[in-house]
């Protein structure tokens, strides 16, 4: 029992631990980042330039100083079929760095519509200049414009913001999102996820099988 008590408490000390030192590390690179000595100058100057001629939607992208970092992110287009009904999203993560030649994808973020009988594009773009946090947004137009924000962050919170209502990114990364023919929406979240860029046809076969798809499908036809 003695031995049992210690190896909980070690384990707890450790979580704790390891939380504490993300925490700090958050804390030192929002420091620095108010720091001109330590900002990426060149890095500055190029979203500044980049920022002058285009316009994001829905918030518009201005440049930002932050110190200099390792990250690279992306986003995969997302188009798949439940019988007739097509379903059309955006996945958001990073590329993890494994060696100098291989990188391995992180998921953070899938936001996936009901798009009825055809498939779209997404609007969408994630920025790694809050590194470690993983920013993103875009649009999309069906019968009416859905916009979306959010933040990821690397000791697990996030959140998503799909025209105001809020989803918390601890209870399922993946949300889906099922408009109605009037101005409102129904939705669902799911803790389904690609562990990698290679098992993502294994994460479109697991939502598949949700019948609770099927059930919001029937909801939005009455």
């Amino acid at each position: 029992m003695k031995r049992l008590l210690l190896t909980f408490l070690l384990f707890t000390n450790f979580i704790f631990c390891s939380g504490q030192n993300i925490i700090d590390t958050l804390e030192t690179k929002a420091i620095n980042n108010q720091i001109p000595e330590k900002w990426n100058i060149d890095l500055f100057n190029e979203d500044k330039k980049w920022s002058k001629d285009k316009r994001a939607e829905p918030m518009n992208d201005l440049a930002f100083p932050v110190e200099k970092y390792d990250c690279n992110v992306f986003s995969k287009q997302i188009n798949f079929q439940l019988g007739k009904s097509h379903f059309s999203g955006i996945a958001f993560g990073e590329n993890k760095r494994q060696s100098d030649e291989k990188y391995v994808f992180k998921h953070e973020l899938a936001l996936i519509f009901y798009t009825l009988d055809k498939d779209y594009q997404i609007d969408g773009v994630v920025s790694s200049r809050n590194c470690p946090y993983l920013t993103m947004q875009g649009q999309i137009k069906l019968n009416y414009i859905y916009d979306f924000v959010g933040i990821k962050s690397p000791e697990g919170s996030g959140y998503l913001l799909v025209n105001l209502k809020s989803f918390d990114l601890r209870f399922g990364q993946t949300i889906i999102i099922f408009p109605n023919k009037d101005n409102s929406f129904f939705y669902l979240q799911s803790k389904e996820k690609p562990l990698a860029d290679e098992d993502f046809d294994v994460f479109l076969e697991k939502l598949e099988e949700d019948k609770r798809i099927m059930e919001m499908i029937e909801l939005v036809e009455e």
